[in-house]
């Protein structure tokens, strides 16, 4: 199942990506595009969205631990890039609900991956695949 997921997350990076390549759906501002007059996107939100998913691409062809591994590193990079830009919301001249509209999209991606994580995973029969765990009986 983790496999199954981290897969599907591997398709959805690869779909934000070409998105934001649409022209029905795209305007330009300056050097940025905005996806349907909602989000900013640059060639550095590019570069992440695609070695996002190239990484879980990798990771999900490969096993289930790197699978897990996957999940943890971009689960808390997606936690704090959202941590990050709703602080910034507090003090920014946008209306604080657009932030939070903004960076919804980060909050549950984050939470999706560290739920897989952190619970999902702990629930499944494994044999020492969890990062972090101790192979020696307790």
């Amino acid at each position: 199942m983790v496999r199954k997921i981290t897969f599907g997350f591997a398709v959805l990076f690869t779909i934000v990506v070409a998105m934001g390549y649409v022209p029905q759906w795209i305007t330009t501002e300056g050097n940025e595009r905005m996806m349907f007059g909602l989000f900013m996107l640059s060639l550095l939100d590019d570069i992440t969205h695609g070695i996002t998913a190239v990484a879980a691409l990798a990771a999900s062809l490969h096993s289930e631990r790197a699978c897990l591994l996957f999940f943890t590193a971009f689960g808390w990079y997606y936690a704090l890039d959202a941590i990050f830009f709703l602080t910034y919301g507090l003090v920014n001249d946008k209306p604080w609900m657009a932030d939070i509209m903004l960076n919804a999209p980060h909050v549950g991606i984050a939470a999706v991956m560290l739920y897989m994580v952190y619970w999902a995973a702990r629930r499944q029969p494994h044999q020492g695949l969890l990062p972090f765990t101790s192979r020696q009986p307790a």
